[in-house]
């Protein structure tokens, strides 16, 4: 009997896999809601992964937003990466945020991993957010919402 090869999902099955799992979470941590993120982003798919992402939007720093971007041919030369299927999450903060220190043991629980083999970027992405104080700051904040679009 031969090996069953593991089941590859695209692009649009790990957008509707993260909508269905970010539903079930429940306080709606921002650390939660990265480390669902990562697990989903981590998972076998028909594309590479090319690119993870974290910014805060124009809207007083209200909406951080973490994104997905992946590609067939991860040796191409790009002239527009924003063409690239992906999935971006919005996660809307609240306008106070409340004042306790970042907690660090929540660093090393954001991401567990789910495949080896797309460990590098998903690590390098892990290790930034750890280091970045704007991230810090929300992680353990709850989330009013978290909306999954589809690039």
């Amino acid at each position: 009997m031969g090996r069953v090869p593991p089941k590859r999902f695209d692009v649009d099955a790990l957008h509707v896999r993260l909508c269905e799992r970010i539903a079930e979470l429940h306080p709606l941590l921002v650390a939660d809601v990265v480390r669902v993120f990562l697990e989903v982003s981590s998972l076998p798919c028909e594309q590479m992964p090319w690119s993870l992402e974290f910014a805060f939007d124009e809207d007083d720093s209200r909406i951080a937003r973490v994104e997905a971007r992946f590609t067939s041919d991860p040796t191409r030369a790009l002239a527009a990466p924003e063409e690239l299927p992906g999935y971006e999450v919005h996660v809307l903060l609240p306008k106070v945020f409340p004042s306790r220190a970042p907690a660090d043991n929540l660093r090393a629980a954001t991401y567990a991993p789910a495949t080896a083999a797309r460990d590098g970027l998903v690590t390098r992405f892990t290790q930034a957010l750890a280091e970045l104080g704007a991230y810090r700051t929300i992680e353990t904040i709850e989330a009013l919402s978290a909306e999954v679009y589809l690039l």
